[in-house]
């Protein structure tokens, strides 16, 4: 089962595979900092089936050495040129529904 709520599995794999890191080196420089997740744990945010916590979102943000919202995709444009984000388009569809 996949999460439509999980929009940063597929930038953290590419951030890590960037870094040429594995699952398991991940884990590794996430524990250090304090954060702790397994690799299974990891492997699921990845693949789409779970979502990060808000914990583990700040955490991989700063072992990739990036901001937050750098994890997330970008949003579609507005008419006048400035994203939307990822929370915008959630609310913007709940509210439609």
């Amino acid at each position: 089962m996949y999460h439509d709520s999980n929009v940063i599995g597929q930038t953290v794999s590419r951030l890590r595979y960037e870094r040429h890191w594995s699952q398991d080196d991940l884990v590794a420089r996430l524990q250090i900092m304090g954060c702790g997740i397994t690799r299974s744990v990891l492997a699921n945010i990845e693949t789409r089936r779970s979502v990060a916590t808000d914990k583990q979102i700040v955490f991989l943000a700063q072992v990739f050495g990036v901001d937050v919202g750098r994890l997330f995709p970008p949003g579609p444009a507005r008419s006048n040129g400035t994203p939307v984000g990822v929370c915008t388009q959630a609310a913007t569809r709940r509210r439609s529904e």
